[in-house]
């Protein structure tokens, strides 16, 4: 960027001032980290976690995820993982319990078959 290739030469408040940009704004981009090595880790271990999560029906935690990304060859601990999941706002889905709807253990008494059904299998 010229501010930063002209900030030996003049001011930064002047340079900021003829580009018009604010000398606020300028700090603030010259103080964010650039693409690095980092950054492209950080991306691909998000992008496999969504991917698994999504994968396993959302019904991975932090513990199983560390698990399946240790074995898809990626090393995230498991406070990490739980970390990166909060940020990402991976919340996990518990199955439905099983619910018994039909009451056959009763002593009230049973219906008359009025209709006369007959419940035999055709042969």
């Amino acid at each position: 960027m010229i501010i930063r290739e002209q900030q030996k030469t003049y001011p930064v408040t002047v340079l900021c001032r003829v580009m018009q940009v604010s000398a606020s704004a300028f700090y603030a981009w010259a103080q964010a980290p650039e693409n690095t090595d980092k950054m492209k880790k950080k991306a691909a271990l998000e992008a496999k976690a969504r991917e698994l999560f999504e994968a396993n029906k959302k019904c991975y935690g932090s513990r199983r995820l560390s698990d399946a990304l240790k074995k898809a060859g990626i090393s995230a601990g498991r406070y990490k993982v739980r970390r990166l999941m909060a940020r990402m706002g991976l919340e996990v889905r518990y199955p439905k319990r099983y619910k018994a709807t039909t009451d056959s253990d009763h002593s009230e008494a049973i219906s008359p078959d009025k209709l006369d059904h007959q419940f035999a299998a055709a042969t």
